[in-house]
């Protein structure tokens, strides 16, 4: 069941969740734990539609919970893009190979590859994707470190970057909502595509404050490095731009 992925407080936080969503026409302020929360019962949802096996419970809450490092294994195919998180290569290594078992009547017009798949998880998998891993055009995996820190959701990023066109521009400056102050310590944002900006009279500073958070961006807006373009203005001047491909300069 998908409810067992979730201790008591996250199914009362989905609860609420779904309460402001209904209450809101599906376009309520959520907070960063609803959101971190609605992202894993998402994924539990569509697993189980398409009948892929529910994460494990301690798979899901261990991007929430443990800090460190785990070992990230992406597959795709034609199908499906799935990713899983493993303690060490060789845990991911024998997911993989586990899977390609039982697929390996795909490899029955492949030249110099066995009947039968190997015992070796390393061998199996190396035989069924090609020594470079691109024998199969429809195939692919990749298996690579990555370090969990404070709480964030996991970003599965596609192959190619590129970034949103004219018409998706169009449709998310539409969706953009601001969020006016509503306590005494908050502070009025615009929001778009999970980027807030901040924008406030800082008495302290004697100054007009502008702060730009992209750490919950959509994925789609996140380059292979992590970081995402931004440029930012004033009339006449270019305060910051780091539109430029990661690695050049501008």
């Amino acid at each position: 069941m998908i409810a067992e992925l979730f201790d008591p407080l996250e199914v009362e936080c989905l609860v609420k969740t779904a309460a402001d969503l209904w209450e809101d026409g599906g376009q309520a302020d959520l907070s960063g734990r609803q959101r971190e929360v609605l992202e894993r019962a998402r994924t539990a949802v569509l697993a189980e539609h398409a009948g892929r096996p529910l994460p494990s419970q301690a798979a899901a809450a261990l991007v929430e919970r443990t800090p460190g490092r785990v070992c990230v294994l992406r597959r795709w195919d034609r199908h499906e893009d799935e990713v899983t998180l493993w303690r060490d290569e060789d845990a991911a290594m024998a997911a993989l190979a586990e899977y390609v078992r039982g697929v390996w009547d795909n490899t029955a017009c492949d030249h110099d590859v066995p009947d039968e798949p190997p015992d070796d998880d390393h061998e199996a998998v190396q035989l069924y994707y090609g020594p470079d891993g691109d024998s199969r055009p429809d195939e692919g995996h990749c298996v690579y470190d990555e370090t969990i820190g404070r709480r964030r959701r996991t970003r599965i990023l596609p192959p190619g970057y590129r970034f949103p066109d004219e018409r998706e521009c169009a449709q998310a400056n539409r969706n953009a909502l601001f969020h006016p102050k509503v306590e005494d310590d908050g502070v009025p944002y615009l929001e778009n595509c999970g980027i807030r900006v901040f924008a406030c009279l800082d008495e302290l500073d004697g100054a007009f404050l502008v702060f730009v958070d992209p750490d919950d961006a959509e994925d789609r807006l996140v380059r292979p490095d992590g970081t995402v373009p931004l440029r930012i203005e004033t009339p006449g001047t270019v305060l910051l731009d780091s539109t430029a491909p990661p690695g050049t300069d501008r």
